[in-house]
């Protein structure tokens, strides 16, 4: 799987870039956030609170979601799943 995910052109490599650029600006805010508590973020209304619940929901709707996808090729050796595999796999690891 892995050696499928570092093939790849100029443009593909730029997106990666692009990518882990905002994955460290999202790490980065975590971490201020952690050090500095939620008040950080301005969710003392109930609004606001409700966005943040229903998109952590969302995310691990996804990774289910993946994981439901790889299975039926794990357990039960479906090839009709074969390339989405990787697909359903990165989604659950994201």
């Amino acid at each position: 799987m892995l050696e499928l995910a570092l093939k790849g052109d100029r443009k593909y490599w730029g997106l990666v870039i692009v990518l882990l650029t905002f994955m460290g600006v999202g790490f980065a805010v975590y971490l201020k956030q952690l050090d500095f508590g939620l008040g950080i973020t301005g969710m003392s209304r109930d609004v606001s609170w409700g966005f943040y619940i229903a998109q952590f929901t969302f995310l691990v709707g996804v990774a289910a979601g993946g994981v439901m996808v790889v299975l039926p090729r794990y357990l039960h050796d479906y090839k009709a799943f074969g390339r989405i595999t990787i697909l359903g796999e990165f989604l659950a690891i994201a």
